[in-house]
């Protein structure tokens, strides 16, 4: 267990460490293959149904096994959970590789091994959410996670672009191979997790009940404690909204910039961009003595930066847009795992996780599909005005929930 007290920074944690080189890895191995899978599937198909297949099959399992991924991380060893999570999307994307390499292209074949892969990330997630209370102290929760983040982001699009010139120079089924390989680094710095770090507090105390008296166990937590369950529930329109935005930044780059393939490029380094330094903002303004204000006031502003998308005519401001939308992604998401991690009993951490989680992965498609329908019908900067004002209008909900309003927590003792 971290020592509560401790003010050393969370970076000379070996714990951590290992838990950063495993996420950036992943980060990194994780976009290559979707990179490489796309195209692999728009290649030889030339559908865009089937890429919408592809967006599904990641989708799908975290509604599905959402709640049980919960049960589980908050039931088991956690870090034993991880491991074997990345040993079997390693396997499985080897075998992807393997058998598209030896029999041919196969849509079926690549739906149902990514199918597999996205099972068991959804299974790795809420575990690895909930193991880091028990590897660092609540005093660096904030700077924890606003790394993680950060290089989480710097793993997405360096991953992107890597599996991009992957593709070129040496074939997508190389980019498959590379991520086989990056599960198996990422699993290897887990090893060096402390064992104690791996299981959740008293898990070893109780006798396993029925997955339904256990979900019920965090439900009923969030019910009794308000200002879990009005973020958790005031945050579902803004998931919403928000990917009506960021999800048709192509179409959005293609009727403002005339299909300036550069300018999509800006936007979406923009909001990576963006997500980092928020993210790494966190820790410095010591977001934890106010962090519902800040949640509140943070959707607030992401409605203006969609603002600034909508009256932007020159790419310079789209892209002060784009930033300053990913910087309020960044400090929305460090401020909110943070707090969660320290004031929930980590015992039914990865339950209350896993409930948030479910709701955000649900209003994934719906944003899609109504992002897509308005656009299509009324122009993309209708849609963006849409969830401009929507943002806003859920920003000030926010701040007026009494519960939301008065969510932080205080700082260790000296």
């Amino acid at each position: 267990m971290p020592d509560p007290s401790s003010r050393a920074p969370v970076l000379s944690v070996r714990g951590f460490r290992a838990l950063l080189g495993s996420s950036l890895t992943s980060a990194l191995g994780g976009s290559i293959t979707t990179v490489s899978v796309n195209w692999l599937v728009f290649h030889y198909t030339h559908s865009t149904i089937d890429i919408a297949y592809v967006g599904l099959a990641g989708i799908v399992p975290g509604i599905v096994l959402g709640l049980f991924a919960g049960v589980l991380a908050d039931r088991y060893d956690r870090r034993r959970l991880m491991i074997t999570c990345d040993l079997v999307r390693m396997v499985g994307i080897a075998a992807l590789a393997t058998a598209l390499y030896l029999s041919g292209f196969s849509l079926f074949l690549v739906l149902a091994s990514m199918t597999l892969v996205y099972t068991f990330s959804a299974l790795f997630t809420p575990a690895s959410q909930a193991i880091l209370p028990r590897i660092v102290s609540v005093d660096q929760l904030e700077s924890a996670n606003g790394i993680l983040a950060a290089l989480g982001q710097t793993g997405y699009t360096v991953g992107a672009a890597a599996g991009g010139l992957v593709i070129v120079f040496v074939g997508p089924l190389a980019g498959l191979g590379a991520n086989a390989a990056t599960y198996l680094i990422s699993a290897t710095f887990l090893l060096q997790i402390a064992r104690a770090a791996g299981p959740s507090l008293h898990a070893a105390d109780r006798k396993p009940t029925s997955f339904r008296s256990e979900l019920g166990e965090g439900m009923h937590y969030m019910r009794t404690h308000l200002p879990v369950l009005e973020v958790t529930l005031g945050f579902l329109p803004g998931n919403f909204l928000f990917v009506m935005v960021t999800s048709f930044f192509v179409v959005y780059s293609a009727s403002v910039f005339g299909g300036d393939a550069a300018a999509y490029g800006y936007l979406v380094a923009g909001l990576a961009g963006g997500a980092a330094v928020g993210a790494l903002l966190v820790p410095r303004i010591r977001a934890r003595r106010f962090a519902g204000l800040l949640l509140g006031a943070a959707v607030v502003a992401q409605g203006g930066a969609i603002g600034l998308l909508i009256v932007a005519h020159e790419l310079g401001l789209a892209l002060a847009g784009a930033i300053a939308l990913g910087i309020t992604l960044g400090l929305i998401n460090t401020v909110y795992y943070a707090t969660m991690q320290a004031i929930v009993p980590n015992e039914l951490l990865a339950r209350v996780l896993s409930i948030d989680s479910v709701g955000a992965f649900v209003a994934i498609p719906a944003g899609l599909l109504v992002g897509g329908l308005l656009a299509a019908t009324h122009g993309i900067l209708f849609a963006y005005t849409i969830s401009a004002l929507g943002l806003f209008a859920n920003g000030v909900g926010l701040l007026a929930l009494p519960g939301v309003r008065s969510l932080r927590y205080a700082p260790a003792p000296s």
